[in-house]
């Protein structure tokens, strides 16, 4: 049975639900978190109130999946209005805890959605993301929404290997609700 759940923009007083979802992140899987377990958990209190308040940003925001019965945050997405690489929106800190993962659960796909309306009610075109180069199922899920190469990577920097860059147009299905 698929799992019950609302999604949510973050706030400064969610910081340690953000830190604990944050900390799973890191010892799941680095890569996705953009740190290692030990910089995660070398973070200051501070820190982690910056990264909640994102959720109210102008400039970005971040995203949280909570189960409905036990209030449990079992995912997040956050995005930024751009980086170092480009002015479109790009997503960023993409995590589902690993039991709440798959197309029957929806949890990635509504936190996606998500991340699409906030970058449409900012006027963007396209919504960028860097995935890891070996993270097939990540891939899978991108390319299942419209996400496409393209052929840009940039190294991931605290371990070996690349990002790849992926970019998807926002059309009028995006702007309709209909983003699978």
């Amino acid at each position: 049975m698929a799992v019950s759940f609302s999604v949510r923009r973050t706030v400064e007083d969610d910081w340690p639900l953000v830190r604990g979802l944050r900390v799973e992140n890191a010892t799941d899987n680095p890569i996705s978190y953009g740190a290692t377990l030990e910089t995660t958990l070398a973070m200051t209190e501070a820190d982690w109130r910056l990264r909640a308040r994102r959720g109210q940003a102008e400039d970005a925001t971040s995203l949280a999946a909570v189960e409905t019965d036990t209030g449990r945050w079992i995912g997040m997405m956050s995005a930024q209005s751009h980086d170092d690489d480009g002015s479109d929106p790009v997503l960023t800190g993409v995590f589902v805890s690993p039991d709440r993962r798959g197309r029957e659960n929806g949890v990635a796909d509504a936190l996606l959605d998500g991340i699409l309306r906030w970058a449409l009610e900012r006027g963007a075109t396209r919504l960028r993301l860097y995935v890891d180069e070996h993270a097939e199922p990540a891939r899978r899920f991108y390319a299942r929404h419209g996400f496409v190469p393209t052929g840009r990577t940039r190294p991931v920097g605290f371990t070996a290997g690349n990002t790849l860059e992926l970019v998807r147009t926002l059309d009028s299905a995006a702007r309709d609700g209909r983003t699978r």
